[in-house]
């Protein structure tokens, strides 16, 4: 279980939850051996003896593939394009790197030269392009480190103090500045009947806090965010 860790765990119906992406579309991307070419990769927790289940990198990575084939990708060139670009890169979760664009076909590397020129790769075919080129959210609301990995991603777009992050309550969403779970809050805040004063004194944190974390909670049941 130490393993597990600071990794973050989302069920794919977790996942679905906060990104958006149907929890069977999930199954068959990562979870089941559904096509000759097998899942597009091995979800991190599954190493670590947890079946079925999706670590914060995963999570994102999903969500990656989800922008680049609602802007017309092909499934077949974004599993290219990962397999090149984990060669290239020598990293895990390739698509989740800040860099990455499309013009609606392809998975295209954009990349500043030495002499200044911006370079554009086309990351199926390993080929210098120019094309017009869209820049999916898959950055969108991620904080990366010095490596370019991802940290901390905020999920909801009209309110910053909520977080995910992989070291906090297990990847689940926090709401800030106290970190306490905004699943808790909610389900606290419906305990007592929708007394949000209540919530704040048995937690110890602000009014403010409480209502923004069952705002957040009653906008994503309901699937207010297009991720």
């Amino acid at each position: 279980m130490t393993a597990l860790v600071g990794i973050g765990l989302y069920s794919p119906k977790q996942a679905e939850r906060l990104i958006g992406v149907d929890a069977d579309k999930i199954r068959r991307w990562l979870l089941r051996d559904t096509s000759p070419a097998g899942p597009l990769w091995h979800p991190e927790p599954e190493a670590l003896g947890a079946e079925d289940t999706l670590s914060f990198k995963d999570l994102l990575e999903v969500r990656a593939v989800e922008q680049f084939r609602k802007h017309g990708v092909s499934m077949q060139t974004i599993r290219t394009a990962l397999a090149n670009l984990s060669e290239l890169m020598q990293r895990d979760y390739p698509l989740i790197h800040p860099q990455l664009v499309t013009d609606g076909r392809a998975v295209i590397l954009k990349a500043l030269k030495d002499n200044g020129d911006t370079s554009m790769t086309d990351l199926a075919k390993f080929q210098d392009v120019i094309t017009d080129v869209i820049a999916p959210s898959i950055k969108d609301r991620i904080t990366f480190d010095a490596s370019n990995n991802p940290i901390q991603w905020n999920p909801d777009p009209d309110d910053d103090s909520i977080v995910v992050n992989p070291k906090l309550a297990f990847g689940k969403p926090v709401i800030l500045p106290s970190h306490m779970s905004t699943h808790a809050i909610y389900s606290a805040f419906q305990a007592e009947g929708g007394d949000a004063e209540a919530v704040a004194r048995n937690f110890e944190i602000s009014l403010d806090e409480v209502n923004r974390a069952v705002n957040f909670e009653k906008r994503i049941a309901a699937g207010a965010f297009l991720h």
